[in-house]
């Protein structure tokens, strides 16, 4: 079942969503810039990833035409990238796909052959079939390998201990650049939120100093944040945010005042 709102009327790449958009956007990017002249890390600021998964792909592609290069957009089911990718193809738009959902491996060849970064290699079995994917495909991919510090068993993600052994597999593999780590926060009060993204630094840190060469320009990055904590994602360093329902917040609200009444 698609966890996406209704289709917008043909007027919705129009200038009431284009407007709304764009202020959900500066307002996003202004709380960015605002917990990176807070943080301390000295890094660049991070880069914006825009999740559709929850939108149509007319909104997708309006939100797309509002943003600077380079465009980064998330995904997190292989029909909502399929459907999107090409969506965005014909309107000429050539956004950096990212897949940020957990990837089945019956569906991964699907995601690799359009997918440019995958955020969420998860175990040593994927890890595996994607180095053999990518191979096949001859598909140049960039991978974050997920971990899940929260302490909740129904996350997603490789224990600590886990994550250097898969980190060593995907970086021996020609067609494959590992960023770095993903992570999610905590959604119940188990750990908060800076003690899991501190811990996930950290992890990074000790990664990066075994085995340096393991990562894309020798940096272990980090993505890390959505709508509701990405201040505590900047200040530990992330490199990328992901961030959904902050930048489509009234959308579906827009989409229910254009609707007929079904009532007349």
């Amino acid at each position: 079942m698609s966890n996406d709102f209704p289709p917008l009327p043909s007027e919705g790449d129009g200038p009431r969503l284009r407007d709304l958009l764009q202020r959900n956007l500066a307002r996003v990017q202004t709380r960015l810039d605002a917990a990176a002249a807070e943080a301390t890390h000295g890094r660049p600021n991070p880069g914006l990833i825009a999740v559709t998964k929850s939108v149509d792909p007319s909104v997708t592609r309006a939100l797309a035409s509002l943003m600077p290069p380079p465009i980064e957009l998330g995904e997190n089911r292989a029909e909502g990238l399929d459907r999107k990718h090409a969506a965005l193809q014909e309107a000429g738009l050539r956004p950096r796909w990212h897949f940020i959902g957990h990837i089945q491996r019956n569906k991964a060849r699907r995601i690799i052959e359009t997918a440019d970064v995958l955020h969420s290699i998860d175990s040593m079995r994927l890890a595996k079939t994607v180095v053999r994917l990518s191979a096949e495909l001859d598909r140049s991919l960039v991978v974050f390998v997920e971990v899940n510090l929260t302490g909740e068993t129904e996350k997603h993600g490789l224990s600590p201990g886990d994550a250097a052994a898969v980190v060593e597999e995907l970086s021996g593999a020609e067609r494959i650049q590992v960023a770095g780590l993903m992570a999610m926060g905590p959604a119940r009060g188990l750990r908060t939120v800076d003690d899991v993204f501190g811990d996930v630094a950290q992890l990074a840190a000790e990664l990066h100093n075994d085995a340096p060469d393991a990562f894309m320009d020798r940096t272990c990055q980090l993505s890390m944040g959505m709508s509701g904590d990405l201040e505590s994602a900047v200040r530990h360093g992330s490199s990328y945010v992901r961030v959904g329902s902050a930048l489509f917040e009234g959308v579906q609200a827009l989409h229910s005042s254009k609707s007929p009444d079904p009532s007349r």
